[in-house]
């Protein structure tokens, strides 16, 4: 049966998460790789599901992320597939990507998105605004394979290209004007490496959480720099932001030229979310 199986490994994962945390783990592993109806009647698991939840046991054991073991992620509706060369996709970034829908961008706009990683705000977009036109860059190619695969699962046509945004002088002349440009940029300092949790630290890309030690803030400077040059007049960016650095980033988009900048809380009431309009 599924349900000793589950108590087992909310156990084991108790040493390394809060209780609490450990067996919604576990459940989650067992509902999203089984079905809710085989916990929900507590099921005999054969010997090949044994075998599996064993070898996905001792992964979650060694602090990889579920998301991981299982291969795939929720995100807005949607379930993407995952690997440790993307992100996994937060909550922060729906809560993002909704402010964007509900924002309601002209039909035909087109809409940049900077370090897609899976895809996840690129394809969400498109799902829910048919009609828009999706670019997204990204400077990983394996994340671009990843986020082709999705883009193929789930039905969305997105332009993806392969770039380094921080030199976005060789791309510049090759991208239309846009009304949207969104990012969720690499932002930890890497001198903060030592108060994250090893399923982060030791799991996903460290290309997409860190950033330059001398700059942290660098990607917004320079994402920033280029919505000035390729965003339409009363064309919108929006960041992800470390929620202890709203201030300063309001204060570079200001000295860009951007208006109306705006901060938003998150579910946690805390600032994440920046919106500002190329004048």
């Amino acid at each position: 049966m599924i349900k000793p199986h589950i108590q087992h490994l909310t156990t084991q994962l108790s040493s390394i998460y809060e209780e609490r945390e450990a067996h919604n783990i576990a459940v989650y592993l067992a509902e999203e790789h089984f079905g809710k109806d085989v916990v929900r009647e507590n099921k005999q698991l054969n010997e090949t599901d044994q075998k599996w939840w064993e070898s996905a046991s001792k992964r979650l054991i060694n602090y990889e992320p579920v998301q991981y073991v299982l291969g795939k992620a929720w995100f807005y509706g949607h379930q993407f597939s995952v690997t440790p060369d993307v992100l996994i996709p937060r909550p922060e970034t729906e809560e993002l990507v909704e402010t964007i829908i509900k924002s309601s961008p002209k039909p035909v706009a087109n809409i940049l998105d900077i370090g897609t990683g899976s895809g996840c705000i690129a394809i969400t977009l498109k799902l829910a605004l048919p009609q828009t036109h999706i670019f997204a860059i990204d400077i990983s190619k394996p994340a671009l394979c990843i986020a082709e695969a999705n883009t193929d699962v789930l039905g969305a046509k997105i332009n993806l290209i392969h770039a380094d945004i921080l030199h976005f002088e060789a791309i510049r002349a090759e991208l239309p004007m846009f009304s949207v440009i969104v990012s969720n940029p690499p932002y930890i300092d890497p001198a903060d490496k030592q108060t994250m949790h090893s399923n982060v630290l030791n799991h996903e890309p460290l290309t997409a959480l860190f950033a330059d030690h001398n700059d942290p803030l660098v990607f917004y400077s320079r994402i920033g720099a280029f919505g000035m040059q390729k965003l339409q007049s009363g064309g919108k960016l929006y960041f992800e932001i470390p929620e202890t650095k709203s201030e300063t980033i309001t204060t570079m988009l200001i000295q860009l030229g951007y208006q109306q900048v705006l901060t938003t809380a998150d579910m946690q009431r805390k600032p994440r979310i920046i919106s500002a309009i190329r004048p």
